[in-house]
């Protein structure tokens, strides 16, 4: 949980100051509330795209854990977007057919490349997976942290402990890994 709340203050701390921020990093990203066409009716969340975007990015799909779009799935996605990524967290997914028609919807976007990659942890992990494992070969990537007994797969996927065990350092490391990945597979 240390690293999970290092993070969010971190994120608080740059909102907080922007006058010192806005020195040090690129523009905050555009987050906005979206909705989009899901299995037979509306899914809503937010997006976060980079602020000096220009063409196409790529997607990254956020799969939360129980908590839904919190502060920490709201900061991941700034993260992200910060990063160069389009990044899109929805409210809920319900079932695998609303994550679906999430990615499919993420792909053909206009804003983005088509390639999506999916960034997961907790109970969202085995959201990740089944993904993945659909017969429709929509995901480009995934990125896991939480426990997961599925055997890999066509689709690369990265996969980490719990988020709540990593701290300092290594919440760091993971992270500058799970970027690293993502642009590799999404480029």
């Amino acid at each position: 949980m240390l690293g999970r709340r290092a993070f969010v203050a971190g994120s608080v701390a740059v909102t907080a100051l922007p006058v010192v921020a806005a020195k040090h990093s690129p523009p905050p990203p555009k987050v906005g509330a979206i909705r989009w066409p899901g299995p037979g009716y509306d899914l809503h969340g937010f997006m976060a795209v980079p602020a000096k975007a220009h063409g196409r990015q790529p997607a990254v799909l956020l799969v939360p854990d129980t908590s839904g779009a919190d502060q920490f799935a709201l900061g991941l996605a700034d993260s992200l977007a910060l990063a160069g990524f389009m990044a899109c967290l929805p409210k809920a997914l319900a079932s695998l057919d609303d994550a679906l028609a999430t990615v499919h919807w993420l792909a053909t976007n206009r804003y983005a490349t088509g390639k999506v990659a999916a960034l997961a942890w907790g109970l969202g992990t085995d959201m990740v997976d089944r993904i993945a494992e659909s017969p429709q070969p929509l995901l480009a990537a995934g990125v896991t942290f939480g426990a997961s007994g599925v055997e890999p797969g066509p689709v690369p996927i990265l996969r980490f402990g719990a988020i709540g065990t990593l701290s300092g350092d290594a919440y760091d490391r993971a992270w500058q890994r799970t970027l690293a990945f993502l642009k590799e597979q999404l480029a």
